[in-house]
């Protein structure tokens, strides 16, 4: 898969590697568990025409979308089952990927951040 999540102390930090990478202009994207307000597993369907800085083409997203007034990173070949993040005081509004196991990289993500609430 060209798209791994790496759970550190304080973050937890998407990879990407391969075509993936080179379509997103980006290899790492860093999320403070504490810029995490909410995770959850949806449909993400975004315009081909967005505001961007990637890739768009067919249903492939990869790399930087305005949204709003809020850039959000964005990548994904599937708009269905992705996993969202959505972020507070961090650079990007929203980090959307495809996954492999995209339930239970959900709850992964839950359970760092009820260890961080204790």
């Amino acid at each position: 898969m060209a798209r791994t999540i790496e759970f550190t102390k304080d973050a937890l930090i998407l990879h990407l590697t391969g075509l993936t990478s080179a379509a997103a202009l980006k290899q790492r994207v860093e999320i403070p568990y504490s810029d995490i307000m909410n995770v959850s597993i949806d449909d993400f369907k975004l315009s081909m025409f967005q505001i961007r800085v990637g890739t768009s083409i067919a249903d492939i997203r990869e790399g930087r979308f305005l949204i709003g007034d809020r850039w959000c990173f964005i990548s994904y070949e599937d708009h269905k089952d992705v996993v969202i993040l959505e972020l507070n005081n961090h650079k990007f509004g929203k980090v959307v990927f495809q996954i492999e196991n995209p339930l239970e990289i959900k709850e992964l993500i839950l359970e760092r951040l009820l260890k961080k609430t204790m």
